[in-house]
């Protein structure tokens, strides 16, 4: 037996959604995928050729050396000046070494052992009669 809800049954699903919901859900969907950046990458000589390249008023254009040294950013600005960034390829960074202090000798311990290697030295240099070298 159906169980009816505000006169439909509760099976009932209507064709249509609310025009607000629509938007919500799209907005949501939209906030949800990042932009996608597509570049053309140009190979080009070296940082000179990169200078020399030509570029539009206003637009942007990256550039790689042929030998993957390098990337460049070339922007064109409207006023007709260009702006060339330069990224050059390096290999990572090596980790930091971590710190072990059992490696390490206190300055306490330095100095405790200097007079205890000194104490031991005047005592060697004293001869079995008590004369002192």
């Amino acid at each position: 037996m159906a169980i009816w809800n505000n006169g439909y049954p509760a099976s009932y699903q209507p064709m249509y959604q609310p025009q607000m919901y629509q938007q919500y859900q799209q907005q949501q969907t939209a906030q949800m995928t990042p932009p996608t950046i597509r570049a053309e990458i140009v190979q080009v000589d070296g940082e000179e050729a990169a200078k020399t390249f030509p570029v539009g008023a206003g637009a942007t254009q990256m550039l790689m050396a042929k030998d993957d040294s390098a990337i460049y950013i070339k922007t064109a600005l409207p006023n007709g000046q260009m702006n060339l960034d330069v990224y050059e390829k390096r290999p990572p960074a090596p980790p930091a070494p971590v710190f072990d202090p059992s490696l390490y000798v206190r300055r306490d311990e330095v100095e405790m052992l200097i007079s205890a290697a000194l104490a031991a030295q005047k005592g060697a240099t004293k001869r079995s009669d008590g004369e002192v070298k």
